[in-house]
């Protein structure tokens, strides 16, 4: 098992277990990546490294002021996942839109900018027409999605994602990067836990500690 912690040499990160792994975006990495693609992919170049260069049965991917932790707060352990994984799938990290707009907004399609909506259309509109209007259903009218492409689950699971994601998100062009930068690690972002209720995998909303970029002030617990 690994939890791959996404940062830079930059950012200060909490004391890591012995199943967490910093990922530093600003450092050349070994083997298959796509580094050079940070400033649109985001979190993705630590899911891409993951996918094509762990070998551990159950990954997971973390940032360094966000952190999956038990009702104590503390990180989540081995035994805690593998507990978790024995009746579910994935472990994801739920946004409520009712609970975090204070009732402002219900659903990713009344809060996302026109870009992102722009974006996530162009890339629904490479998917089998099943696929499109199921993920496109989910954020029109689910009044929550999987925040911040954090998840831990089965490698497999995370493999057939990536190669799926991968695959269509090279409709992008150019052009389309240079004009909204980090627009890639958006659409996966809204557009992951749909995917997994596509294929019918049970998912476990897990707490998540968000912390300020100091980590010096915890600024959510949802």
């Amino acid at each position: 098992m690994k939890i791959y912690v996404v940062g830079s040499s930059k950012n200060k990160f909490l004391p890591l277990d012995n199943i967490r792994e910093k990922f530093l975006i600003n450092q050349p990495h070994e083997g298959d990546n796509i580094d050079f693609l940070n400033p649109w992919y985001c979190e993705l170049t630590g899911l891409y490294w993951l996918c094509k260069n762990s070998n551990e049965d159950i990954v997971g991917l973390e940032h360094y002021r966000r952190y999956f932790v038990n009702n104590k707060s503390n990180l989540l352990s081995e035994k805690e996942i593998n507990d978790i994984l024995k009746d579910n799938d994935v472990i994801c990290r739920k946004w409520d839109f009712i609970k975090r707009t204070n009732g402002r907004m219900h659903t990713a399609w009344t809060y996302l900018s026109e870009n992102t909506k722009q974006y996530i259309l162009k890339f629904l509109n490479t998917l089998e027409k099943n696929e499109k209007f199921f993920i496109l259903n989910c954020l029109q009218n689910l009044t929550y999605f999987g925040q911040c492409n954090m998840f831990i689950c089965k490698k497999k699971i995370i493999d057939d994602y990536c190669n799926w994601f991968f695959e269509h998100c090279t409709c992008f062009t150019k052009n389309d990067l240079n004009k909204y930068p980090r627009c890639i690690g958006f659409v996966s972002e809204f557009i992951f836990s749909a995917y997994l209720m596509y294929k019918k995998y049970k998912i476990y909303w897990n707490c998540v500690d968000e912390y300020d970029k100091l980590l010096t002030k915890k600024i959510a617990v949802f």
